[in-house]
């Protein structure tokens, strides 16, 4: 029965189907996350004038007496309370006696970064990465619709009007598995006896899931196709078949901030994320992200604590003032 209604879900929105703004961001290629514990490991680097930022695999970009930093940013879920730590190293060791800085955010929401000029990158970048490392994009457009950006979560447009008429559904079928002789007088919400109410129930299944917002499209992308995001001030593109983020860009009074990921690799075996993101800030400076490891794993609360009370241990009368790029913290 359940296969049977999974089959008649995916009949009735195969045709023309354009995904939601919250779908795309899921990352749905990726598979589902069990651990509520992702750490990842990041270089960033400043591109200077006259460096070319696609050269991506030129290791002379990320010479040590260049601007690189070293980062490894920390999700950890419990219930439903979201912890976000920024560990900056000045070494790619990442060793304790490495670490030059360090940030914590007990309670990370779409509200923990304010949506101001001086911190938009923040809350934009870091809910990128949240999005792509959780495979949950709701929390980066919680926060877009903090900058007025006219996005929606997906229980904003459902088709409140079909959820209930599946309901009707699933109902009479699992009445009439249990028992045959229900189909006598039950009633199937499919295809009732009366001419008006076979019409209607054809006209609630052949509407869409989710009432389209007119933000997503099909475009082309370096001559593949790709589906193009619009809504207001903000801009993306995924790519078509795996819906791997290919690029974000978000206008205001301050100027383009702008995300490029490119060459999307299996960073712990398993879950696909850039392994570049080129970063170009409101001011026009512009960065190499390079994503090194991720991991996934199972933490306790008492032992997070105990890794931020011995970083800060470790960083007494010697964390770093440095200033840090606009987009972390």
């Amino acid at each position: 029965m359940k296969k049977y209604l999974a089959l008649l879900l995916l009949s009735t929105s195969v045709q023309a189907y354009v995904p939601t703004v919250e779908s795309l961001f899921r990352h749905g290629s990726n598979p589902d996350i069990s651990a509520n514990g992702i750490a990842l490991t990041m270089t960033v680097k400043k591109i200077h004038p006259g460096e070319k930022p696609n050269s991506l695999n030129d290791a002379s970009l990320l010479l040590e007496e260049k601007e690189v930093d070293f980062y490894k940013i920390f999700f950890t879920k419990f219930t439903e309370s979201l912890k976000l730590a920024q560990a900056r190293y000045n070494s790619a060791s990442f060793s304790e006696g490495s670490l030059q800085h360090k940030i914590y955010l007990g309670n990370y929401s779409p509200f923990s970064i304010k949506p101001s000029v001086e911190a938009v990158e923040k809350g934009i970048f870091l809910g990128v990465i949240q999005a792509l490392a959780f495979n949950n994009g709701s929390l980066l457009l919680n926060y877009l619709k903090s900058l007025d950006i006219p996005v929606k979560l997906n229980n904003e447009i459902i088709n409140r009007e079909k959820i209930e008429f599946l309901a009707d559904y699933k109902r009479y079928l699992i009445l009439t598995g249990k028992d045959r002789n229900a189909k006598k007088t039950e009633e199937n919400p499919l295809h009732p006896n009366d001419p008006n109410a076979r019409e209607r129930a054809q006209s609630i299944m052949s509407e869409s899931m989710y009432t389209d917002q007119k933000q997503v499209k099909l475009t082309k992308e370096n001559g593949a196709a790709a589906w193009l995001v619009t809504a207001g001030a903000f801009e993306a593109i995924f790519s078509f078949k795996e819906r791997d983020l290919l690029s974000l860009r978000y206008k205001s009074q301050a100027g383009e901030f702008e995300l490029i990921c490119k060459d999307y690799w299996l960073a712990n075996g398993a879950h696909s994320l850039p392994r570049f993101i080129l970063v170009k800030t409101f001011t026009g400076e512009q960065y190499q992200v390079e994503v090194t490891n991720l991991r996934h794993y199972l933490e306790r609360e008492e032992d997070m604590i105990k890794r931020l009370k011995n970083w800060d241990q470790i960083l007494k009368g010697k964390e770093s003032t440095e200033p840090r790029p606009e987009f972390l913290l």
